[in-house]
């Protein structure tokens, strides 16, 4: 019984774990804007503003970063 309990814990956790990193993989179309926005020196300038790469991140998750210029 605790074999198979063990068993399938094992197999709910290796599933869990390939669906987070296949879902990291999916998103590479947005960092096509952060590589346009991409100072060099891995800054980020968008709309006048300076930020780094982790903030820009953040801003295009909330959907800030919709409509730049360079």
């Amino acid at each position: 019984m605790l074999g198979k309990v063990l068993k399938v814990t094992g197999l709910v956790a290796l599933g869990a774990l390939e669906v987070i990193l296949s879902v990291s993989d999916e998103d590479d179309g947005d960092s096509d804007q952060l590589d346009m926005l991409d100072d060099g020196m891995g800054n980020i300038i968008a709309d006048g503003e300076h930020m780094s790469r982790s903030e820009a991140e953040d801003a295009q998750a909330l959907g800030q970063l919709y409509d730049t210029f360079y």
